[in-house]
């Protein structure tokens, strides 16, 4: 399905931009046991265009980027304003279950966190939806982009390259933590990803029949506190995303009815804080309710028939709880 697409050397660009670029965008480029980890905002305070280059990557460079504003009328006189970021990409499955999303759940040498970007794919975390989108990438530079409270050390980076079959002279390290800039951005950019995962991955839809993708995430009022980030960036995601998915259908195909079960209203969850749903869970991911992770509006275009569907709707009154 994607002979010759390379995750790494897509991303590589931006990767290098990042790179040289670090005193000005306020990261910090060390090395450890070898491998080079990029420090975005663990102990760095990061910048809009860090984060802009972090989503890149984490897509592997397989998707445009930007941040506009969110402007919502609330009565005749006064409207509300939030910064969003838009992608959008022409290879939305690869870009995002192959790259994107966070699969990876690292738990070895002392060292905790959650991976993404295009190291996912030579380590084949997991293997299930590389096999399920029929993708394999052998580039020897292995790029992940981390969410964790500490920077990995050298028995971590021993694992993560023997993992991504690569010498650790090549292994490309992110760094964010929860409430850092950088982390308010790349979460906000998962629209896509949310929507491409409740289609093909839960509702088992054929990702061939995937075609081209435009989201909006809006960035919620960021804190410095991890907890509350942690629900903000959440509920930014649930309440505040928006997504067009171009299709092309099968005959048999019923988008009617696909697209009222994509959107977060769909689930019996919807109306609840992401603090509340996960107290409710026990603080524990396995009892979490994850059919309300999924875009807030959602909108399918059918190029087969010319047919349009829409469900959801942004719900701002609880972005900023």
């Amino acid at each position: 399905m994607y002979k010759n697409i390379s995750l790494a050397k897509e991303a590589k660009p931006y990767l290098t931009e990042l790179i040289e670029n670090a005193e000005k965008l306020n990261v910090k480029v060390q090395e450890i046991n070898n491998a080079t980890v990029i420090d975005c905002g663990i102990n760095t305070p990061g910048s809009i265009e860090a984060g802009l280059l972090f989503v890149k990557i984490s897509l592997g460079g397989l998707a445009k980027a930007r941040i506009n504003f969110f402007e919502e009328l609330i009565d005749d006189r006064k409207t509300r304003v939030f910064p969003e970021i838009h992608i959008e990409t022409s290879q939305p499955v690869l870009a995002t279950l192959g790259c994107q999303a966070a699969s990876w759940n690292i738990n070895k040498e002392g060292f905790v966190g959650m991976a993404c970007g295009p190291g996912r794919a030579l380590a084949k975390k997991p293997s299930k939806i590389y096999d399920l989108i029929n993708y394999e990438d052998k580039d020897d530079l292995g790029i992940l982009c981390i969410e964790a409270n500490s920077l990995p050390n050298p028995k971590a980076v021993d694992y993560l390259a023997r993992k991504c079959e690569v010498e650790k002279k090549n292994l490309r390290l992110l760094l964010v933590r929860t409430g850092c800039l950088v982390e308010y951005i790349q979460m906000a950019a998962r629209s896509v990803e949310l929507g491409v995962f409740k289609l093909v991955e839960q509702l088992g839809y054929p990702p061939e029949n995937v075609l081209h993708a435009m989201g909006t995430g809006i960035i919620p009022p960021m804190i410095a506190d991890d907890t509350v980030s942690n629900n903000r960036i959440n509920n930014g995601l649930i309440y505040g995303t928006k997504l067009l998915l171009i299709v092309r259908s099968q005959p048999k195909d019923n988008l009617e009815e696909l697209v009222h079960k994509i959107s977060s209203q769909a689930s019996p969850s919807y109306g609840k804080t992401f603090a509340e749903l996960f107290e409710e869970a026990g603080n524990d991911f396995s009892n979490f309710d994850l059919t309300i992770l999924a875009p807030s509006k959602i909108i399918i275009n059918d190029i087969r028939t010319g047919n349009t569907y829409q469900q959801g709707e942004i719900n701002t009154t609880l972005l900023s709880k």
